[in-house]
C-alpha cells in the first residue's frame, strides 16, 4: 500500500499540462521570438512566426513570458493562454526626442525633459477641444489654464513661469520638427474681461489622434538650440508614422462626449427686480391702467434685484404678459402672473453639449517604405444655444528609401474648422452671463424669454428690460436668446502645416538631412449685432493670414573615440521667413436692412483697415555630446541668429550641460538608476517686426482729408533681444527595480534687457519709446515622484505626484520707474509689474488697516479705502501640482487625476456687480444675528461689517443691504479680489481591452471618461478660478463675466483591422 501511495504521489507531482497560446503586442501584432519559460526551471520555448507556442509544463507551474522592450508577464499554467505584452514604459523613456527632433538617451541629458504618451491623451480626447489641455497635472512646472465653458477658447500655457515683462511668454510649439504658431489673436478687450470673443490659440489645431508622444523641454537649457525662440521652453510633438501591422493596418476610432454646466454662481432666490424693496416704476407708482383696469407692474427699466420679496400670491403684469398682449394686437385684457421665483431659472438656459469624433487611419510599412493616412471629423454642439464647432483634419506621412544611401520623407496636415456662436466673454453686451449675474432681475423665466425673443412680424425682439410698461424697446439688455440667435458670431479657419525632405546616409556614422517646412493658416471671423438690438446694429469681418517657411540643413556624426569615449556632433543652418496679413472692415452708424450682414449694408460708408508684416531669421547652430563609458556625459550647444526685426544684427546663444550616472559608481541591488545633472544656458527673446525704424502712418481725418503722420511710439535702432541666463541642477533616482523613483530639479533664470516702452514728454512729439531696460528673475523647484505600491502578474497600481513651485520677481524696471502697467481692467483694478514685487500684481485700492491688523470702517459703517492703488497680490500661483493614479487588472485599466494650485489672486467683476445689483446669494441671506440682511437695520437687519473705527472702537453701525451692495463699487477693490487656490478632480478614465478571437479585428479597446468632475477651494463658491483666463498672453487674473464651468463625459471605442 505504501508503495502504491508513493507512486501515486509521484505521478501527481509530475503531471504535465500541454499549453498552447499566442503572444501579441498592444496593437495585436504577433510577437516573433518571445520567450516562454517555466518559472524556476530551464524549460522553455519561443514563439513562431505567428506568435504561437506550445510546450508541456507541470500543472501547478507558472509561465514567464518576456520580450525585449515589453513588460514581462507571469501567468499560471492552463491549456490555452493568450498574452498581450505592453510596452515597458521605463525602457521607452530611455530614448526621448529633444531640440531639432534629435533623439537622445534620456540618461545622457543634463536638463529636464518630460514625456507624455498618446494613450494618455486619446482616452479622454472628447473632453477637450485643445489637446494640450490633456497635459494638465501630468508635467511638473507646466501650468495650463483656461475656461472650460469657452468653446474652442484659449489656454494659457507657461513653462516655469513668465520671463518677459511685456513680451511673449508662451513656449515654442514644434510638430515633427516644424515650428508651429501657437498664440491667439484675441483683442485686449477680450483678454482683460471687457468683452469680445476668444478665438483660441492656434495650437489647438493639432489632432490628438495623430499624436505619438509629447516632450516638454522645460527650460532654456533644454531648448537653447532654438536660440531666440527658446526662452520659454519648447513643447515637442511627434506624430504617428507608418508601421507594420497584423491584418490590413486599418484603425477606426469613434467617440461621443457630453458636456454639462457644473459650476454657476450661487444666486439669491428670495427677491425680484426693483429698487428698495418696493419701487415698481420710476415714479414709485405700482399701477398701470389698461382698458380701465389697474395692474401691479415691475419697473423693467431697473436692471437690479433689490425689489419686493416673493410671496407667491401677489398678481402683477409681467413683461411677457405685456409682450403676448402686444403681439396679439392689444385685444382684450392682458393676463397676469404671480410674484414668485422663476420655474425655469438661469440653469435652464444652458443645454447639454454633444460632441462626436470619428477617426480612420491606415498605416503600413516594410523594409523600404512606410506610410500613414489619417482623417478625423469632430462635430460639437455646444452647451450654449446656437453654438457649434465642426472640425475636419487630414494627415498623411510617408517615407521611402530610394537606395541604401538616400531616403525621402514627408508629413503634411490639413485642417478645416467652422464655428458658430462662440460665447461672448467678459463685460460684453452679448455675454449672457453678464445679464444673468451682474445686471438683471431674478424673477425672469428662461422659458418665457426663449418663446418671445423674436416675436413681432418686423423681426424685433421682446426683452424683459423694457423702456416702459408701454414701450417694449430694450433699455439696457437684450433678451439673452436674442443675443444667442441674432447677435452671434461665426468664423472659419484653414490650416496647412508639414514638412518634406531628404536624408542622406553618407557614411556609417554620418548623415545629412535637408528639410523644408510650412505652417500656414487663414482665419475669417464675422461678428454682428442685429437691427432692433439694444445697442447699435453692426457687422464686422476680420481676415487674418500667415505663413511661415523654414528651410533647415542638419548634419549628424557619431563615433566611439575609443573603448570609453563616445562623441556625437551636429551642425546645421536654418532660414525662417514669416508673412502675416490682416484685413478688417466694419459698418458705421448701424445697418440699413435687418439680417443682411454685408459691409455694403452699412448706413454710412464702411471702414476698412489692413496690416502686413514680414520677418526673417537666419541661423547657424551646432551641438556636441561627449560620453564617458555609461558614466558621464557633457553637452554643448551654440546658435547664432540674425533677425530682421533687430536690424539683421547677429546674436549668439549657447548652453553647457552635464550628467553623471551615480548608479554606475554605486552598484546596489536596490538602486536601479540615479544621476545628477547641471546646466547653464544663455538664450534670447526676439521682438515683433517694425520696432527699429520710425515710419509714417497713414491717417484719414473726419473730413476725409489724408495725411501721413509719425506714430506716437518712437522706435529704437539700437534695440536688442531680451537676454535670459538660465541655471539648472537636478537629481534623478529609481529604486527597487523601478518600483520607486523621483526627479528633482532646481532652476533659476535671469532675464535682462526687457523690451519695454519708456514714457516721453509730449514736447518730444511721442508718448513713449521702445527701449531695453529692466530685469526679471525666475526661480523654482520641480518634483516628480513615482511609486508602484502593487505589482503582480494580474494587477498593478502606479501613482505619480508632480509638484512645482515658481516665483517671478521684478528686480528692476526703467530707471526712475517703479511700476509698469500691463493692462487695466474695465473697473477698479489693473495688472502690472511692480519693482520689487512678484510679476503680474493686481493693483487697486485696499482696505485700510489699523496697527493691530483690523479693517477700518468709516462713520457710515462701510469700509475705508486706501487713497491710491496698492499691490493686492500676483495673478500667478506659487505652487502647482498633480496626483495621478493608474490601476491595471488584466485587460481593465482605471486612471484618476487630481490637480491644483496654491497662491495667486484674481479680480472678479461679476462678484462686484453681482453684489451691487442684488443678484448673488450673499445679498439675501441672513446676517450674523440670523435676521435677513434686507430687513431694516433699525430692526437688526442690514449688514454689520467686521472692523473698527479710526479710534479703534468696534464698528456698531448697521448698513442697509442695498447700500452695502453699492459699496462694492465705491469701496475698496480688495473686496472683489479672491484667492485662485483650487483642487480639481480633473479626470477619470476607464479602459478595457476586449479579448478577441477574430481573424478580422485584431484589437478592440473601449474607454469611458469624465473631466472636470469636482472643484474645491476657499473662493470657488461662485467661480472657477481658471475662468479668469481668456487669453494666452500676459493679460491674466481679471474675471469680467465668467462663463460656466463644464463637466464632460464620454465614451471612446477603437478598432484595429
Amino acid at each position: 500500500m505504501f508503495l502504491t501511495l508513493f507512486l501515486t504521489g509521484i505521478g501527481i507531482l509530475t503531471a504535465q499540462t500541454q499549453v498552447r497560446g499566442t503572444v501579441v503586442d498592444e496593437a495585436g501584432i504577433p510577437i516573433i521570438g518571445a520567450t516562454i519559460q517555466v518559472k524556476g526551471t530551464a524549460q522553455g520555448t519561443v514563439t513562431d512566426l505567428d506568435g504561437q507556442f506550445s510546450l508541456s509544463a507541470p500543472a501547478n507551474a507558472t509561465l514567464v513570458i518576456s520580450y525585449v522592450g515589453l513588460t514581462t508577464q507571469e501567468i499560471p499554467v492552463r491549456p490555452t493562454v493568450n498574452i498581450t505584452l505592453l510596452p515597458d514604459t521605463e525602457l521607452l523613456q530611455e530614448v526621448v526626442v529633444t531640440a531639432l527632433g534629435i533623439s537622445r538617451e534620456k540618461k545622457s541629458l543634463g536638463y529636464s525633459v518630460a514625456e507624455v504618451s498618446a494613450d494618455e491623451m486619446i482616452k479622454s480626447r472628447g473632453g477637450v477641444t485643445n489637446p494640450i489641455n490633456s497635459l494638465v497635472g501630468k508635467v511638473s512646472g507646466l501650468q495650463i489654464s483656461g475656461s472650460t465653458g469657452n468653446m474652442g477658447g484659449s489656454s494659457k500655457i507657461l513653462i516655469r513661469g513668465a520671463k518677459s515683462i511685456s513680451g511673449n511668454n508662451q513656449p515654442l510649439f514644434v510638430i515633427d520638427g516644424v515650428p508651429i504658431e501657437g498664440t491667439d489673436y484675441n483683442t485686449n478687450d477680450a483678454a482683460r474681461g471687457a468683452g469680445g470673443y476668444d478665438y483660441g490659440n492656434l495650437i489647438q489645431d493639432i489632432n490628438p489622434d495623430d499624436i505619438e508622444s509629447i516632450s516638454v523641454l522645460k527650460g532654456p537649457n533644454a531648448s537653447a538650440l532654438y536660440g531666440s525662440r527658446a526662452t520659454n521652453g519648447v513643447v515637442m510633438i511627434v506624430t504617428k508614422k507608418g508601421a507594420s501591422h497584423k491584418g490590413l493596418g486599418i484603425s477606426f476610432n469613434t467617440g461621443i462626449g457630453f458636456e454639462k454646466v457644473n459650476k454657476l454662481p450661487v444666486m439669491q432666490t428670495k427677491y425680484g427686480g426693483g429698487y428698495s424693496l418696493g419701487a415698481y416704476d420710476e415714479d414709485g407708482e405700482p399701477l398701470a391702467r389698461i382698458n380701465g383696469v389697474d395692474y401691479n407692474i415691475m419697473d423693467y427699466g431697473v436692471d437690479e434685484s433689490w425689489g419686493p420679496a416673493y410671496d407667491g400670491t401677489t398678481k402683477y403684469l409681467s413683461w411677457y404678459d405685456l409682450a403676448k398682449w402686444e403681439n396679439g394686437g392689444k385685444i382684450g385684457d392682458p393676463t397676469t402672473s404671480l410674484w414668485q421665483a422663476p420655474a425655469n431659472d438661469i440653469d435652464k438656459f444652458f443645454e447639454t453639449g454633444v460632441s462626436i469624433t470619428n477617426n480612420i487611419n491606415i498605416s503600413r510599412a516594410n523594409d523600404n517604405t512606410a506610410f500613414r493616412v489619417s482623417y478625423t471629423n469632430m462635430s460639437l454642439k455646444g452647451y450654449m444655444p446656437n453654438s457649434n464647432l465642426q472640425k475636419n483634419s487630414f494627415n498623411a506621412s510617408g517615407s521611402i528609401k530610394l537606395t541604401d544611401k538616400y531616403e525621402l520623407f514627408s508629413n503634411i496636415t490639413y485642417l478645416n474648422q467652422a464655428t458658430t456662436g462662440r460665447p461672448e466673454t467678459g463685460y460684453g453686451d452679448n455675454n449672457v452671463m453678464q445679464k444673468f449675474i451682474q445686471w438683471g432681475q431674478r424673477q425672469l423665466d428662461m422659458k418665457e424669454l426663449k418663446s418671445l425673443y423674436k416675436y413681432k412680424h418686423d423681426g424685433s425682439q421682446a426683452s424683459w428690460n423694457r423702456a416702459g410698461w408701454d414701450d417694449p424697446k430694450p433699455e439696457y439688455s437684450n433678451n439673452p436668446y436674442w443675443s444667442r440667435y441674432m447677435n452671434y458670431q461665426n468664423d472659419t479657419r484653414n490650416r496647412l502645416y508639414g514638412n518634406a525632405g531628404v536624408k542622406a546616409y553618407i557614411l556609417k556614422n554620418l548623415t545629412a538631412q535637408f528639410k523644408s517646412s510650412l505652417d500656414f493658416f487663414s482665419d475669417k471671423q464675422f461678428e454682428r449685432s442685429a437691427v432692433y438690438s439694444q445697442e447699435e446694429s453692426k457687422f464686422a469681418e476680420y481676415h487674418r493670414q500667415q505663413y511661415e517657411l523654414n528651410n533647415e540643413l542638419l548634419v549628424q556624426y557619431s563615433t566611439n573615440l575609443n573603448e570609453d569615449l563616445s562623441w556625437n556632433f551636429n551642425v546645421g543652418a536654418n532660414n525662417m521667413f514669416r508673412n502675416y496679413e490682416r484685413l478688417e472692415g466694419y459698418s458705421v452708424s448701424g445697418l440699413v436692412l435687418p439680417e443682411f450682414y454685408n459691409l455694403s449694408n452699412s448706413k454710412s460708408p464702411a471702414k476698412a483697415e489692413n496690416f502686413t508684416s514680414e520677418k526673417s531669421i537666419n541661423s547657424l547652430f551646432a551641438s556636441t555630446t561627449l560620453g564617458y563609458q555609461s558614466l558621464a556625459y557633457l553637452d554643448g550647444t551654440i546658435r547664432n541668429d540674425w533677425s530682421s526685426s533687430l536690424n539683421g544684427k547677429g546674436y549668439l546663444y549657447y548652453s553647457l550641460t552635464g550628467s553623471l550616472i551615480l548608479s554606475e559608481l554605486v552598484k546596489q541591488d536596490w538602486l536601479t538608476f540615479s544621476k545628477i545633472r547641471l546646466g547653464y544656458a544663455k538664450v534670447g527673446g526676439d521682438t515683433d517686426p517694425y520696432r527699429i525704424f520710425d515710419t509714417y502712418a497713414f491717417y484719414t481725418s473726419l473730413d476725409q482729408n489724408h495725411a501721413y503722420l509719425l506714430p506716437l511710439i518712437k522706435n529704437n535702432l539700437a534695440l536688442k533681444p531680451e537676454q535670459t541666463h538660465s541655471y539648472e541642477a537636478g537629481l534623478e533616482a529609481r529604486f527597487l527595480n523601478n518600483r520607486l523613483g523621483f526627479d528633482f530639479t532646481l532652476y533659476k533664470s535671469i532675464t535682462r534687457d526687457q523690451i519695454m516702452p519708456l514714457s516721453l514728454t509730449g514736447a518730444s512729439g511721442y508718448t513713449s519709446m521702445i527701449i531695453n531696460a529692466g530685469r526679471m528673475d525666475n526661480q523654482g523647484v520641480e518634483l516628480k515622484f513615482d511609486v508602484s505600491p502593487i505589482k503582480t502578474p494580474e494587477f498593478e497600481w502606479n501613482a505619480t505626484i508632480t509638484m512645482a513651485s515658481n516665483k517671478n520677481k521684478v528686480v528692476d524696471l526703467i530707471e526712475g520707474v517703479d511700476y509698469y502697467r500691463i493692462v487695466n481692467a474695465p473697473f477698479k483694478v489693473e495688472v502690472g509689474a511692480f519693482k520689487g514685487q512678484e510679476y503680474g500684481v493686481i493693483m487697486g485700492t485696499d482696505y485700510v488697516y489699523d496697527d493691530n491688523g483690523n479693517k477700518v470702517v468709516q462713520d457710515d459703517g462701510l469700509y475705508a479705502s486706501t487713497s491710491g492703488n496698492v499691490p493686492l497680490g500676483s495673478v500667478y500661483p506659487k505652487l502647482t501640482g498633480g496626483f495621478l493614479n493608474t490601476f491595471n487588472y488584466k485587460n481593465l485599466s482605471l486612471s484618476v487625476l487630481f490637480d491644483g494650485q496654491r497662491g495667486g489672486k484674481f479680480f472678479s467683476t461679476s462678484y462686484m456687480w453681482g453684489i451691487y445689483s442684488g443678484m448673488l446669494e450673499e445679498t439675501a441671506d441672513n446676517n450674523e444675528l440670523g435676521i435677513p440682511k434686507r430687513n431694516d437695520p433699525e430692526e437688526n437687519g442690514g449688514v454689520l461689517l467686521p472692523g473698527v473705527f479710526a479710534d479703534g472702537t468696534p464698528n456698531d453701525v448697521r448698513v442697509d443691504a442695498e447700500t452695502w451692495g453699492g459699496s462694492m463699487y465705491s469701496g475698496p477693490a480688495a473686496q472683489s479680489v479672491f484667492k485662485s487656490d483650487f483642487v480639481k478632480l480633473r479626470e477619470i478614465t476607464i479602459g478595457y481591452r476586449v479579448p478577441l478571437k477574430s481573424k478580422y479585428i485584431s484589437n478592440l479597446n473601449i474607454s469611458a471618461y469624465g473631466r472636470n468632475l469636482a472643484l474645491w477651494g476657499p473662493d470657488t463658491k461662485h467661480f472657477d478660478p481658471e475662468s479668469a483666463t481668456t487669453s494666452s498672453g500676459n493679460i491674466q487674473g481679471i474675471e469680467g463675466g465668467a462663463l460656466p464651468s463644464l463637466a464632460t463625459f464620454g465614451l471612446n471605442v477603437g478598432f484595429q483591422f
